[in-house]
């Protein structure tokens, strides 16, 4: 969430307040949390498997009093996105409604990201039915995006590609990418850790005040560490799986190799990092 707020203020100028909604206690600084609604959470539709993602608790977006619990007008944004250009044309519109395109006549919507002023299209909400619900996703794919397209119809403003907007390893993508979507089971974390070049360079906070102890596999890994606290506290701890078993603390990563850990700590915003148990270098051939 903290990768996706700082990616955010990089790239929008726009005057804007960033919220989350959640019921998960946490530290989120400066941006602001909304309750939960929770309309239509325990809905599940048939046509959506159990191991797929039930997202029609987003229909709350539309609800005629909208305004009351996210503002006049709002973006929602998934947050495992990666952000790498100015996000300003994007929600430089005046439409009162627009939508991430979806990839074909079947997903004419995806639930990605949209924009709206509060209370418009409120028919999305106040017709909703289970079963209409489920009508639409033997018409649609997706749950919410499903709903939305039986409700709306093809005929909303979108975003696609030529804007920007992008899904990863997407066939449909041209040109440079403003905001990146994952949709799939992989996310963008796991393609930093893998040391995706894209996903390294914008998928990351920015750098902050805080010191990132981190352990490897090395045998010193214990007596480097024990010299490392000696000198003061750390805000986070990223280990190797053999390290975090032994250590006596929550540990904020796990990391497969030391590179791997550098990245982490780099994505995480640390720049101020303490590497116990380094693996030595190997000689080159």
């Amino acid at each position: 969430m903290r990768c996706w707020a700082d990616s955010v203020r990089r790239h929008l100028t726009i005057p804007h307040t960033l919220a989350v909604v959640t019921d998960v206690p946490g530290d989120y600084g400066d941006i602001e949390v909304i309750a939960p609604p929770r309309d239509f959470e325990d809905v599940r539709i048939p046509t959506w498997g159990p191991h797929m993602p039930q997202c029609l608790r987003r229909l709350a977006m539309f609800r005629p009093d909208a305004a009351a619990i996210f503002g006049e007008r709002f973006v929602s944004m998934d947050l495992d996105a990666v952000i790498s250009g100015s996000l300003d044309p994007l929600f430089d519109r005046d439409e009162d409604f627009v939508m991430y395109r979806g990839t074909n006549a079947a997903r004419p919507y995806n639930g990605s990201l949209l924009m709206m002023t509060a209370g418009a299209r409120p028919q999305v909400y106040t017709q909703f039915t289970p079963e209409g619900a489920a009508a639409a996703g033997r018409e649609f794919i997706g749950s919410d995006q499903a709903w939305i397209s039986h409700v709306l119809g093809a005929v909303e403003a979108v975003w696609g590609a030529t804007d920007g907007v992008h899904a990863w390893g997407s066939r449909l993508n041209v040109g440079e990418p403003r905001v990146t979507f994952f949709l799939q089971p992989e996310k963008p974390w796991s393609y930093v850790a893998k040391g995706d070049p894209f996903c390294c360079a914008h998928y990351c906070r920015d750098p902050h005040k805080g010191r990132a102890l981190i352990l490897g596999y090395a045998p010193t890994v214990w007596d480097d560490a024990e010299a490392a606290l000696s000198a003061g506290r750390f805000d986070t701890v990223i280990a190797s799986p053999e390290a975090a078993q032994h250590w006596p603390q929550p540990v904020d990563a796990i990391a497969g190799d030391d590179e791997q850990a550098i990245r982490i700590a780099h994505m995480m915003g640390y720049t101020d990092y303490v590497f116990c148990g380094r693996q030595p270098a190997e000689a080159a051939a």
